[in-house]
């Protein structure tokens, strides 16, 4: 018998077809791995609230990796170390007041509060908005509580970030990262990512580097990519990720990507 792997998919671009929804046939696949003893993690900037339907889709009894790995947790093993990190409401403050003069809106939140300066229908969408406790105005202002993300929407995609960088530089450890082909960027701390919430979720089920799969298709899934043996990157994803992967792969989102892919894997294990 196959010795438990852990499988970390990202999930919009990976996971996820262009119209949000895990496939049937990967879903079925998934399910039946999971059945076998693998163990199946999602791992997203998303909330948690916005992976609740696909974790139960594919009946998942893993942690979930969300906000980029600021917020790590296991909704049905209370063992589990839950993590949590929080930017410093009083740098994210700072932050915003600098980066104002180039943003449309920004945006703050934990998995209960949001903060942002005006409404957003692509942010409400993307981090489900419904039911959440929403304070609307300037953040330097409505700020009373540490966030797990911080996010900048500028007037178009910045084919210049030096300004960015420059005021994000001043605070040790902080990080801007601009989604490509999106006038959005977030910010980050290095510690903090997709790669050392999946270390977390290895040690505990004890999965050696070499039994990790990471799927993804952008920069932020780069040290997620580094804690596993075999790192795919989609083959919609972006170029920047490839050197950064072992194997792309077989088909792309939209076309059952991972089921194929998986199939190929452990068929040459």
């Amino acid at each position: 018998m196959m010795e438990p792997f852990l499988i970390a998919f990202d999930m919009d671009g990976t996971l996820l077809n262009d119209k949000k929804n895990i496939s049937y046939r990967t879903k079925r696949y998934l399910i039946s791995l999971a059945k076998k003893g693998h163990k199946i993690v999602l791992a997203s900037g998303r909330p948690s609230r916005a992976m609740w339907r696909y974790y139960n889709e594919l009946k998942l009894d893993t942690p979930l990796i969300c906000y980029n790995g600021a917020y790590t947790f296991s909704p049905k093993d209370k063992n589990f170390p839950t993590s949590i990190f929080e930017f410093p409401k009083d740098v994210v403050k700072e932050v915003y007041l600098q980066v104002k003069p180039y943003a449309l809106n920004v945006m703050c939140e934990t998995d209960t509060e949001i903060w942002v300066d005006k409404s957003d229908q692509y942010l409400a969408k993307f981090f489900w908005y419904d039911g959440m406790d929403i304070k609307f105005g300037d953040l330097d202002k409505t700020l009373d509580k540490n966030p797990m993300t911080m996010i900048v929407q500028t007037p178009e995609e910045m084919k210049d970030t030096t300004p960015i960088s420059k005021i994000v530089e001043k605070y040790p450890g902080l990080e801007a990262r601009f989604w490509t082909g999106s006038p959005y960027f977030e910010l980050f701390y290095k510690n903090i990512s997709k790669g050392s919430a999946l270390k977390l979720i290895a040690e505990y089920y004890n999965i050696p580097k070499e039994r990790i799969i990471a799927f993804g298709d952008a920069g932020n899934d780069v040290e997620m990519f580094e804690v596993a043996g075999t790192a795919v990157m989609m083959s919609n994803g972006k170029a920047t990720l490839k050197e950064k992967s072992h194997m792309v792969s077989i088909k792309d989102n939209n076309h059952n990507g991972i089921y194929h892919t998986l199939k190929y894997i452990f068929k040459n294990k």
